[in-house]
């Protein structure tokens, strides 16, 4: 079965700044190796759907 990224991935930001802002205490945002977009999700969506993709966090939780 194919993964729909879209599903997992929700908004997405062109700003790091915004997305800091945005996310929750318990939440990560994450980008891709271009760090141009970025999205904020569960850490246990980042490390289970999101790691394998090459995705990696680029503000952790509780920051």
């Amino acid at each position: 079965m194919a993964v729909n990224l879209s599903d997992i991935l929700g908004s997405r930001y062109d700003n790091l700044l915004e997305a800091q802002v945005d996310k929750s205490p318990s939440e990560v945002v994450v980008s891709d190796n271009a760090h141009e977009t970025f999205y904020i999700v569960d850490l246990d969506v980042f490390v289970s759907r999101l790691q394998p993709l090459g995705y990696e966090i680029v503000v952790a939780d509780g920051e």
